[in-house]
Formats: structure tokens, C-alpha cells, sequence
């Protein structure tokens, strides 16, 4: 039973035609999405040629008319890539904004793209969340969702949204892998905390169609915390919650200590690997 458990549990977390309703706003034209665009991200209407450049004037970003006479696909591209998201977007061509990157099943992965992503932040500035909610049914209920600073206004941080993949928390493949990326991300000092998100907030960060930690999106990371550098320490904390009983445990457990093997593991909190196979061993 636990291997078809196991097969059935694999096609959920493949099964990526999973979507929301869209959660946003409607946005009528690229001027709109523009504007939104930099103040969902803390950058505000009169503040954008300031912070953006590219010839932009006070008068322009105010009055959408003119913005939209000067919008060439170069300044579109440039937002874009300062942010994060698809030019399709700002183009009206898709609803979602970001891509995911995929890390599941290859968290070694997640440790290079950090290390791609630390030689071009602000102050190699790079921290984020595991964030995690409560589904009913065998749906994605959890993401890790990283930020990059991408510039400073008056002397707080302007952040660039990494999505990195959308997991089942429960899944044991999947329990392992998040605890590789983690440790990885501690190991760098990139820092990913715990937060455990409302249903209905969580839903609109799936969807990949809204700006996270924006309050005028209803996206902001807010819910009871968690540690989720206990799941690369602790083997209680790491196998809390994981479906399929006894063969759960035991397999997330193995696949814990294969990563630990390849050196994903180690978070700079010690070697817990003696503690992984002490508990794989009391539970064999």
C-alpha cells in the first residue's frame, strides 16, 4: 500500500495545471501595470523616474496618457528584469507574473542558483521564507518564496520575488528536498524564515498572478512563525506531519541522509548527521 501511496502522492506534486482564480485587480492597460508594478514592490508613482531613470519625467508617470506614448518595449524589458516578472506581463499578453523555478527533486540546484543570484544582489543581501498553509486535500501547501535587494529608497530595502517551486508539505520527497534547499540557504546566509499563511493568502501567491508582501495586493507575509532550519537539525521537527506513516518517516529520513551524503545538508549549525541516523535507526 505504502508504494501506491507513494505513486499517488508523486502525480499530486506533478500535477502543476493546478490554478486560482485570478486574485488581482483589473488592470486595463500597460500604463496600469506599470504604475502598479513599481508600487506594489514599495516604489511610489513619483518616486519611479528617481529609482528607474530611463528618461522618465515627474509629468509622464503621472498622467498615464503620456506614459503610454513613451512605454517602449526597452523600458517594459528593463522593469521586467529589475523585478522579477514576465514582460508578457506588463505587455497584457498573461495574467502571471512570475516564473517558478524548480528545485524539487534537484535541491543542489537551489545552492548554485543562490550563488548566481549573491554575486548580483545589493550588499549580496538575500533572505526569504518557507511558507507554508493548510489544504484540505493533497494540493500545493507550500512555497518558498525569496527576495533579492535590488536597490535602496530613503533607507529602506526595494525587493526583487524569487518563486521557488510549490511543494507538498506532507510528501516525504518533498519534506527532504525543502530541507536540503534550506540548509543551503542558512549555509549562505541567505536566510529563510517560517510563516504560516492563511489559506486564502497562500492561494493568491500560487497562482503566480500577484506581488508578494504587498499590502495593496493582499499578499503580505504574515501568520504565525515557524523554524524551518529545524527540519535540516531536528529529526522530530523534520518528520512532524508527514503522510504515510511508519514508511513516510523512514523514507523522508533516508532521503535526509543521501542529501546529507552529497553535502547539501549542513546549515552552520554542526553536523547532525549522527542525529538523522540514530533516529533512522530507532524507527527501522
Amino acid at each position: 500500500m505504502a508504494f501506491f501511496s507513494e505513486i499517488n502522492a508523486f502525480l499530486s506534486l506533478k500535477d502543476r495545471f493546478w490554478k486560482t482564480p485570478s486574485p488581482v485587480h483589473e488592470i486595463s492597460n500597460t500604463a496600469k501595470r506599470f504604475i502598479r508594478l513599481f508600487e506594489a514592490h514599495g516604489v511610489a508613482r513619483a518616486q519611479i523616474p528617481h529609482f528607474f531613470g530611463h528618461e522618465l519625467s515627474l509629468y509622464q508617470v503621472e498622467n498615464e496618457q503620456e506614459l503610454l506614448k513613451v512605454l517602449s518595449h526597452q523600458i517594459l524589458q528593463d522593469a521586467a528584469d529589475l523585478f522579477g516578472v514576465k514582460v508578457e506581463w506588463l505587455e497584457g499578453a498573461t495574467d502571471e507574473l512570475y516564473e517558478l523555478n524548480h528545485f524539487y527533486k534537484a535541491p543542489q540546484a537551489f545552492g548554485v542558483w543562490l550563488d548566481q543570484r549573491l554575486a548580483k544582489a545589493v550588499n549580496r543581501d538575500i533572505d526569504g521564507w518557507l511558507l507554508i498553509t493548510h489544504m484540505i486535500s493533497d494540493r500545493y501547501d507550500a512555497l518558498i518564496l525569496m527576495r533579492e535587494c535590488v536597490g535602496e529608497l530613503s533607507s529602506q530595502p526595494i525587493y526583487r520575488y524569487h518563486f521557488c517551486d510549490l511543494w507538498i508539505y506532507s510528501y516525504w520527497k518533498c519534506r527532504a528536498d525543502l530541507a536540503a534547499c534550506i540548509a543551503q540557504g542558512w549555509k549562505r546566509h541567505c536566510y529563510i524564515y517560517g510563516r504560516e499563511l492563511k489559506v486564502s493568502v497562500f492561494e493568491k501567491l500560487a497562482s503566480l498572478m500577484v506581488i508578494p508582501d504587498a499590502e495593496y495586493e493582499g499578499t503580505e507575509i504574515l501568520g504565525r512563525h515557524f523554524y524551518p532550519e529545524n527540519l535540516a537539525t531536528e529529526p522530530d521537527d523534520f518528520v512532524k506531519g508527514i503522510s504515510e506513516g511508519e514508511f513516510g518517516k523512514s523514507a523522508a529520513v533516508a532521503r535526509w541522509l543521501e542529501w546529507h551524503e552529497r553535502g547539501l545538508m549542513p546549515a552552520g549549525f554542526g553536523d547532525c548527521g549522527s542525529k538523522f541516523q540514530s533516529y533512522m535507526e530507532s524507527i527501522s
